[in-house]
C-alpha cells in the first residue's frame, strides 16, 4: 500500500456520504468469487457505518438466474461463471454479510447488475438528490466494481475518496496496482486515505 497521507482536499463536512460496494456473501464465503481478504475489511467498514452523521449506502451485485437471462457479452461471462448464477448458487449468496446486513434498509440498499453502481438509475437519483459534498468508497472489488463506480463518480464531478484499508480484491496484485498506480493517476480527483484519516478529517478520533 502507498504511504499514508492526509486528505489532500481538506476537511470533510457532514454532507459526506459513504458508499459500501458489494460486501456480500458471494465474495466473503469460499467459492468462485471468494475475496478472502474481504473479511478483514468488516471492522473498518463498521467504523465508517458508525461514524457520526455519515450516511451509508450499500450496493449488491445481482447475478442472473442463468446465462441466457443476461444480455450481450454478459451471456458469455455467465456461461463461464455459471456457478454464481441464482439457479446454481441460490439467492442467499447475494445477501450482504450479516455484520452489515443489520444496517441495510430498503431506502439505503441498491441492487445492480453491472460493475458500475451508478448504472442503477435509482442509486444515481438518490445520490444526486442528496447532493453530498464527498463520496467515500469502501468494499469489493477494488479493481472491478469499486473501480467502475469510482470513475463514474469522478465523471459526475463528486469529490471522491477511497478508504484504502476498507477496499480489497480477490486478486491482491490487481488491488495493489489500483492503489499504488491507477488511482494516483487521478490525483486531482481521487483522494486515497485510511479510515482513521477520513474520520480525523471529520473531527472524529
Amino acid at each position: 500500500m502507498p504511504e499514508r497521507h492526509a486528505l489532500t482536499n481538506g476537511v470533510l463536512d457532514e454532507q459526506a456520504l459513504h458508499i459500501c460496494i458489494d460486501m456480500q456473501q458471494i465474495f466473503l464465503e469460499p467459492g468462485p468469487w471468494y475475496a478472502e481478504a474481504g473479511l478483514a475489511l468488516l471492522p473498518k467498514i463498521e467504523q465508517l457505518v458508525h461514524a457520526r452523521n455519515l450516511p451509508t449506502v450499500f450496493t449488491r451485485f445481482i447475478t442472473p438466474s442463468n446465462a441466457s437471462e443476461a444480455t450481450g457479452s454478459w451471456q458469455t461471462y455467465y456461461k463461464f461463471w455459471h456457478q454464481v448464477t441464482k439457479e446454481e448458487a441460490g439467492e442467499e449468496w447475494l445477501a450482504l454479510h450479516p455484520t452489515l446486513q443489520k444496517f441495510a434498509k430498503s431506502e439505503n440498499t441498491f441492487d445492480k447488475t453491472t460493475y458500475d453502481a451508478f448504472a442503477s438509475g435509482s442509486l444515481r437519483s438518490s445520490i444526486e438528490r442528496a447532493q453530498p459534498s464527498a463520496l467515500i468508497f469502501s468494499g469489493i472489488e477494488t479493481d472491478v466494481c469499486v473501480l467502475a463506480t469510482v470513475l463514474t463518480a469522478v465523471d459526475l464531478g463528486f469529490r471522491t475518496i477511497i478508504a484504502q484499508d476498507a477496499v480489497t480484491s480477490s486478486d491482491l496484485n490487481s488491488h495493489k496496482a489500483c492503489c499504488e498506480l491507477l488511482f494516483p493517476r487521478y490525483s486531482q480527483q481521487i483522494e486515497i486515505a485510511t479510515v482513521a484519516e477520513i474520520l480525523s478529517a471529520r473531527g472524529e478520533s
